[in-house]
């Protein structure tokens, strides 16, 4: 540390008092003095410069890989790694997710990437192109966001999940706009039919949503990964899913991973649906988050958030 280095640099400077002393008292040996007491502080100098650039050490940036060189170890680590960092962008207290979720969302990645070039899409575009597209709402988002007192992070991977930043995305189920209201909850939320295709008033409605599912389930970091799974199922649904795992362990974590591992413990309709949509949260998040690991031409989303 650079308080450990000033501590030895002092020693070092006294040492070499003392040897000047001892030397300048010894006759023939004053011309020597100054071109020794020169080159052995260059020695040391130089030997703490290697100390703080030789390769390895944290000073040094390393050349970082695409995700396509990873073996599929790093890739692992990775993806671990970068799901406590979205995750630590959510709120407090992350937990550390044991290996079958993190290659859960790995899988997810995966699907994603295999998307890059559009050639699997099922609209032939590219992954690029997705978010490149996000590009002039997320100030948007992140304003509604904000006055919600919610994490913009939330707002910007939910509408890259829900719709690929399409602002009139419609599904077979009837939900419409970016961020997929159905209907009757966009008007719940204050949104005519008509206008569910409009960002400006559909992003404020979702924060709207976020902020009523926190109020109910917590705004830590575990707590925002039901919130999100309520966004997919419903309220009641995740208050259900919860009392059922209570009922065979009341010292349970609240958070959706321990539903996750639990599935099995649970109703069909998690078993078939749930366990996919908070670990494609986080999928996109980390791509979105980490551009050049995956070769997209955007800036990290989060930092466009400021409209900057």
């Amino acid at each position: 540390s650079k308080k450990r280095l000033a501590i030895n640099g002092e020693t070092t400077v006294n040492e070499l008092r003392t040897l000047s002393a001892e030397l300048s008292s010894r006759r023939g040996l004053r011309q020597f003095l100054a071109p020794a007491v020169v080159a052995l502080v260059l020695l040391i100098v130089a030997g703490l410069v290697y100390r703080q650039t030789r390769p390895g050490t944290p000073n040094t940036p390393s050349v970082q890989k695409t995700y396509a060189q990873m073996s599929e170890a790093e890739q692992l680590a990775f993806v671990s790694e970068q799901e406590q960092r979205i995750s630590a962008m959510m709120g407090d207290r992350p937990v550390k997710l044991n290996d079958e979720a993190v290659r859960v969302i790995k899988s997810h990645v995966d699907f994603y990437i295999a998307q890059r070039s559009g050639a699997t899409s099922p609209n032939g575009e590219g992954l690029a192109a997705r978010y490149e597209r996000a590009r002039p709402y997320i100030p948007v988002i992140a304003r509604a966001f904000e006055a919600r007192r919610i994490p913009v992070v939330v707002g910007i991977y939910l509408a890259m999940f829900e719709s690929a930043y399409h602002p009139c995305a419609e599904n077979s189920w009837g939900a419409k706009g970016m961020f997929q209201f159905l209907p009757q909850t966009a008007e719940q939320y204050g949104v005519a039919r008509s206008d569910m295709c409009d960002v400006n008033k559909m992003a404020p409605a979702a924060a709207h949503y976020i902020a009523d599912r926190m109020a109910e389930l917590g705004d830590d970091s575990q707590s925002m990964t039901l919130v999100l799974l309520s966004y997919n199922r419903g309220a009641e649904a995740v208050r259900e899913a919860l009392r059922q795992l209570r009922e065979t362990d009341r010292n349970y974590e609240r958070n959706f991973w321990t539903l996750f591992a639990n599935r099995d413990k649970l109703d069909e309709t998690f078993r078939k649906e749930s366990p996919n949509y908070v670990p494609g949260f986080f999928a996109v998040a980390i791509i979105g988050e980490n551009p050049e690991t995956f070769e997209l031409g955007t800036p990290p989303l989060s930092s466009l958030a400021t409209g900057q």
